[in-house]
């Protein structure tokens, strides 16, 4: 993720608007991928911190918080951004001496009510909190964050682009944290106009299409039919090679990236950058998606980061989508990609429902 500069987005209208907020009251701003949201979240909490201290920035996963951090730091703006559990833990125990009451069978699932009814009479112990990607966290976060952590919120969000088991929409976000209508970004600025219209075949939302800022490129996304991950492996290594670029391969299966992370090594020289991320690791820490190589992640991990060109590994296990949840995915991974896109499947063709359910050859490029 490249952080705009403050002139570079104060020379687009509808981001001024958002960077000139009233920083003393509560801000919610909602677009499609592309419109700026993470770049004016980092930018809100820097002039948030100069008037206040330190800003927390609360985003959806490690990733995302490692990206978060990168960006800001190329501009020397200091934060002190979290993923959502970690963050709720830590303030929790601060105000209660006790872990926060979970799910027996899961640390993630936490139990909003029995904290609020703990917390209660508890003072918001900061003045101004950034979250990003809201969408994809629990409505009852939004809750307790309006009540126990800050006096005012800046929630950037896309409810289109949820993928989580806890998404929230606009609607209740807004009712939960007690915000203002969103401020609606409608420009892209991140994809060509071949692969906004392809991620765009995917979307199923209430919202209109994002008009799209650059310029057609020329090059459509192409359908792959890869015979072998040897196959796909070298024509990843060849697109590195040409265009000596940020390169995210996404894959839904651990076994298949850990595959793609090995031929990888072994067809490009030592030194190249290849990356394989996944929760368990916990290496995002080691990893800057920024810098030219490959970085191989599933579709949670994917979220919120941008490539010069994404290979969308093991398609037939993506579509046909069966639910609005595998359309949000689709089209959320489809705009990961800035320049380039290619959805690979194989060996063998596509199944017909599989087929069908991609757009016609004037969007994708077949073979």
């Amino acid at each position: 993720m490249r952080l705009p500069t403050w002139d570079e987005l104060r020379s687009d209208e509808e981001q001024l608007d958002v960077l000139e907020a009233p920083l003393h009251k509560s801000l919610f701003v909602a677009g499609p991928p592309g419109s700026g949201k993470t770049s004016l979240a980092i930018w809100r909490a820097d002039a948030l911190s100069r008037l206040y201290g330190e800003v927390p920035v609360i985003t959806f996963n490690r990733m995302l918080r490692r990206s978060l951090r990168l960006a800001a730091r190329e501009h020397n703006i200091e934060g002190a951004s979290s993923t959502m559990h970690s963050f709720v833990w830590n303030h929790y125990r601060k105000n209660t001496n006790e872990n926060p009451p979970t799910a027996a069978a899961n640390e993630y699932d936490l139990r909003w009510k029995e904290m609020s009814e703990r917390m209660e009479g508890k003072q918001p112990s900061h003045e101004a909190v950034v979250v990003d990607e809201g969408q994809d966290l629990d409505k009852h976060f939004f809750a307790y964050a309006s009540r126990y952590v800050a006096k005012t919120l800046s929630v950037f969000a896309d409810e289109e682009q949820a993928i989580g088991q806890y998404r929230s929409t606009l609607e209740q976000i807004k009712a939960a944290a007690r915000l203002p209508d969103p401020v609606i970004l409608t420009e892209n600025h991140r994809n060509t106009p071949e692969i906004a219209l392809l991620a765009e075949h995917f979307h199923r939302g209430n919202l209109p299409a994002a008009t799209v800022v650059r310029s057609r490129s020329g090059d459509l996304p192409q359908l792959v039919c890869s015979p072998n991950m040897n196959v796909t492996a070298n024509r990843i290594a060849t697109d590195l090679r040409n265009r000596a670029s940020s390169i995210g391969v996404i894959v839904d299966r651990k076994a298949t990236g850990e595959e793609a992370c090995n031929l990888l090594r072994s067809e490009l020289p030592s030194g190249t950058r290849i990356d394989l991320y996944s929760s368990d690791l916990k290496n995002e820490e080691t990893i800057d998606v920024r810098k030219p190589g490959v970085t191989i992640l599933n579709k949670g991990s994917v979220k919120g980061q941008e490539f010069d060109a994404i290979f969308l590994l093991e398609l037939e296990r993506f579509i046909p989508c069966s639910s609005d949840a595998e359309y949000r995915a689709m089209y959320m991974m489809c705009t990961r990609a800035r320049d380039r896109l290619f959805l690979v499947h194989g060996p063998g063709p596509l199944p017909p429902d599989a087929n069908a359910a991609l757009p016609s050859a004037n969007i994708l490029s077949r073979p």
